[in-house]
């Protein structure tokens, strides 16, 4: 998101540029860093225009066809983004921007293994490109089927990781990686391979804690029978939980902690637990119990205990 001062920065930056035409309107460089301070004040029309003008000014400028591929992109105009960044290619075939503009295009069109391509060669060109590394790591996340699915992400986390060591304030490469550790806990954890899902989740909460994080990272803490750390997770996750964006995880975040402490025995926490998780949202209680269990009965007979018949009641249908 823009802040006015950066669309402050972007009109300072095009009254140069007008100033500069105004002495010497052939400039075509001027034209095409206006048109890159109108494409991100977001008025692409004028950005076009004024690339268009610069490749008009200048023989063979490939960095102008650029951008203007960049501003069609912006329109969803994605044949005519292709063709200029084709153009630009031919021109300079060592131009990293290029090929990661084009790389960008044959993502949205759903064209991932040409857009990787393209993000590999400006990559190649530029080592230290970080928008291609971070474009290339959102392609793998996009790639992966049920046979690569681990390796594609764990190749997005790489070029994650390779973002953040280029550019330390390049935060959307932290939040990425951050929900790419958790797609990736989830499919380990899904797996059976719970050592894995816990090192994801793990990683996941280092880089943006969230709810989400630690009530997945508890759940699989709960499965391996470790209920001490779970509930420290379920605690974190409670503790977080606090606008309503969050009341869904909040109740479920209660569910879970009162089940694990139903598993240690502790009734009296676990009913509590139980009650509030019931009290935030009704029938909580029961869409989660029913996704393991049948009925009380069979809990008791899979855990080789009897429940008190207040906290059997919390988890019975009315």
């Amino acid at each position: 998101m823009q802040t006015q001062t950066d669309q402050a920065s972007y009109d300072i930056a095009i009254q140069h540029y007008n100033r500069a035409i105004t002495l010497k309107p052939t400039y075509a460089q001027a034209y095409n860093y206006r048109g890159i301070a109108y494409s991100h004040k977001g008025e692409i029309d004028r950005a076009i225009e004024d690339f268009s003008t610069a490749i008009r000014r200048k023989e063979n400028y490939a960095e102008a066809y650029s951008n203007r591929g960049g501003a069609y992109r912006l329109k969803g105009e994605y044949d005519r983004s292709i063709e200029d960044c084709n153009t630009a290619i031919r021109l300079d075939p060592d131009l990293p921007e290029a090929y990661n503009n084009r790389g960008i295009v044959y993502k949205l069109k759903g064209e991932i293994d040409r857009a990787i391509e393209d993000y590999s060669t400006a990559i190649a060109l530029n080592p230290n490109y970080t928008y291609a590394y971070y474009n290339r790591g959102v392609a793998y996340c996009h790639r992966h089927d049920d046979i690569s699915i681990a390796e594609d992400l764990n190749r997005a986390i790489e070029n994650f990781n390779k973002v953040i060591e280029l550019n330390p304030n390049y935060l959307r490469a932290y939040s990425a990686a951050s929900d790419t550790h958790y797609e990736l806990g989830t499919y380990y954890y899904a797996e059976g391979n719970d050592d894995l899902a816990i090192k994801n989740y793990t990683k996941a909460i280092q880089l943006n804690p969230n709810p989400r994080l630690y009530n997945n990272r508890g759940n699989v803490y709960a499965q391996k029978g470790k209920y001490d750390l779970a509930i420290n997770d379920y605690n974190e996750a409670i503790k977080v939980e606090s606008d309503l964006a969050e009341a869904l995880y909040d109740a479920v975040s209660y569910y879970n902690r009162g089940m694990a402490f139903l598993h240690l025995q502790e009734w009296e926490k676990a009913k509590e637990d139980l009650t509030t998780a019931r009290d935030k949202q009704e029938n909580i209680i029961i869409q989660q119990f029913r996704k393991e269990y049948e009925s009380v009965a069979e809990f008791e007979q899979t855990h080789n205990v009897k429940l008190p018949e207040d906290i059997a009641a919390l988890l019975t249908s009315p």
